[in-house]
């Protein structure tokens, strides 16, 4: 009995040293990030609290926080992740709602990958669409699908062959019915899968990770075909969507070095932003061009620390084929040391087939790592010329502009929106600016164009003095001179006074003819006219919902993904660091 009462004391005692140990870390490492004020918006500690503490111990060690897991030590990772994270074994609740072995999905339209096409203009057209502007208002929630042990929902989903595909925050890949939401197959990843599932002919499902690890699999049973990890420094990630075309996977990859830059102790940086090119067949690579020289040693501190550069330049979104020119093109992010390139902060053009850089058009330089926002003084890391962190985070889209003539259009953190001429080696023709820009504003995650028009979402809540001049919303440019048609401001959100609550709209809009698109980080998803940009559909995710898996899941902010539409049925993902969700919504008139 005596023993039995020791052991349970020391149990005690250990977790509220580890709880002690916990808060210690937290305050000194994380706080600054996991803030409802800062503009990483990273989740919050009430959000990470409804996750198994292993889940949060395996994102420190090799998932999305692995760039500040690499600055603990493993005692203080186990400490600040049972601080946070619900105590007991990580366990998979019992999926449900799994289809009949003889089911078939019934085939239809398709919205494949990222932006339906290789220009990306996320426009999808009237016959795949099914859906019209007068239709639209009677959009009713058809089915929801709830992702188990998770507090965020990224990915697009994709629709090919009367499938649904999505990726999600704990790595696993699912196959659903697009009518009814019934599980055909899952699949789990090494990590995160943020990324659009692409599919090809086999049929095969293509898809990248957080590790940078890219995966092939037979899309009607989840069978591994292969998988290839494609860039081995620590932080390497795959984000943005692969383009698919004869053959051929172009994918992107990015890292998250510069939040390492954050530890003063750490030998910034030396990651080079790159796209690799691979064979669809069996995932050889063809060739790789990357967006920065090759670091070298530049500097040392008082301490010791070899810091080195150039660096950075990052590939957050999916490239934009044109098949004219043929040219890849990328929109690179900040450099996260010196000295300064032209390539960071760029929109970069790459010959298809060897992947020379045909030329390079900067718009706004930008030097940034995450040791320029310490709040403890030491910016020791922090570039001598440090920027405001205005990435190039979506991609550029490629748009005809009447009299033979197209378009290049880059949204940009900066809050501008560019207009670049592609015959003239990405000269700016135009750059119109809709907002104030900075580290968590701007426009975030891409923008869309249709009808004639351009459209883009201001991912930024101002506040104070700003609040009452500033604008926010919805804007329609025109693509051949930049000049804004009309804003719709952001409604007044329904969860004000909620942690995490902002009218910012850091999704990628999406428009189909008469009709755009745009969710919000208020958990709201909006349907614009988009002659006049007047809100004719609204529908709030930030709540619980019924599952056809029989998942406890409910919606909340919505920034990375956006509105996926084919065949008459409306797709979404909503749940962001902001205010957490784990849920796919589908909507339908019938």
């Amino acid at each position: 009995m005596n023993t039995m009462r020791s052991v349970a004391i020391g149990l005690m005692l250990a977790a509220f040293c580890a709880g002690q140990e916990g808060t210690r870390v937290f305050i000194s490492r994380c706080i600054q990030c996991h803030d409802p004020n800062s503009e990483s918006h990273a989740p919050l500690p009430e959000a990470l609290g409804n996750l198994p503490w292993q889940d949060i111990l395996k994102a420190l060690e090799t998932g999305s926080m692995k760039a500040i897991g690499a600055q603990l030590n493993a005692a203080d990772k186990i400490a600040v992740a049972r601080y946070l994270g619900k105590a007991g074994p990580a366990v998979l609740p019992e999926m449900k709602g799994f289809c009949a072995a003889d089911a078939k999905p019934k085939a239809g339209s398709s919205w494949n990958g990222w932006g339906v096409d290789e220009k990306n203009t996320r426009f999808q057209p009237a016959k795949a669409a099914g859906l019209t502007v007068e239709q639209v208002p009677r959009l009713e929630l058809k089915w929801a699908f709830g992702f188990p042990n998770t507090v965020a929902a990224y990915g697009q989903p994709t629709v090919v062959g009367g499938r649904v595909y999505t990726g999600s925050n704990d790595g696993t890949v699912y196959a659903l019915d697009a009518q009814s939401g019934c599980l055909y197959w899952m699949y789990q990843a090494k990590a995160m899968v943020r990324d659009a599932v692409v599919i090809g002919p086999g049929p095969r499902a293509y898809f990248g990770d957080l590790e940078s690890n890219f995966y092939a699999l037979e899309a009607n049973t989840g069978k591994l075909v292969w998988q290839k990890k494609l860039d081995d420094q620590p932080f390497t990630r795959i984000t943005g969507t692969a383009k698919l075309h004869e053959g051929r996977l172009y994918v992107p990859i990015t890292s998250q070095e510069e939040n390492a830059g954050a530890n003063p102790q750490y030998s910034c940086c030396t990651f080079r932003g790159n796209l690799v090119v691979v064979k669809a067949s069996d995932g050889s690579i063809i060739w790789r061009t990357y967006t920065t020289p090759e670091p070298k040693p530049t500097r040392k501190t008082a301490a010791g620390v070899q810091y080195y550069g150039p660096s950075g330049a990052t590939i957050w979104s999916s490239p934009t084929l044109d098949l004219k020119r043929k040219l890849v093109y990328v929109a690179a992010g900040n450099g996260f040391s010196g000295p300064d390139i032209k390539t960071a902060d760029a929109v970069i053009a790459m010959d298809m087939e060897t992947g020379k850089i045909k030329w390079s058009q900067q718009t706004a330089p930008d030097m940034f790592n995450w040791g320029c926002a310490s709040r403890g003084g030491d910016t020791g890391n922090c570039p001598e010329n440090a920027g405001t962190d205005v990435d190039l985070g979506g991609s550029p889209i490629l748009l005809d502009i009447g009299n033979g003539r197209q378009m290049l259009v880059q949204g940009q953190k900066s809050a501008e929106v560019h207009g670049l001429d592609p015959d003239q080696n990405g000269k700016i023709v135009w750059s119109t600016r809709i907002g104030i820009g900075g580290a968590g504003g701007g426009i975030q995650w891409g923008i869309a164009a249709g009808d004639g028009l351009v459209f883009a979402g201001l991912g930024e809540s101002p506040r104070g003095a700003q609040a009452a001049a500033a604008k926010t919303g919805l804007f329609a440019m025109d693509p051949a001179t930049g000049q804004i048609v009309w804003n719709e401001p952001a409604p007044a959100p329904a969860c004000a006074g909620q942690r995490g609550c902002s009218v910012a709209q850091k999704s990628p809009p999406t428009a189909i003819p008469g009709v755009v698109f745009s969710p919000s980080m208020d958990g709201h998803v909006r349907a614009h006219d988009t002659k006049t940009g007047k809100i004719i559909w609204d529908f709030d995710t930030a709540r619980e919902f019924p599952t056809v898996n029989g998942i406890q899941a409910k919606g909340g902010s919505m920034a990375a993904t956006g509105v996926t539409v084919a065949d008459g049925m409306l797709y979404v993902n909503s749940g962001y660091s902001s205010m957490p969700g784990n849920v796919l919504l589908t909507f339908s008139t019938k």
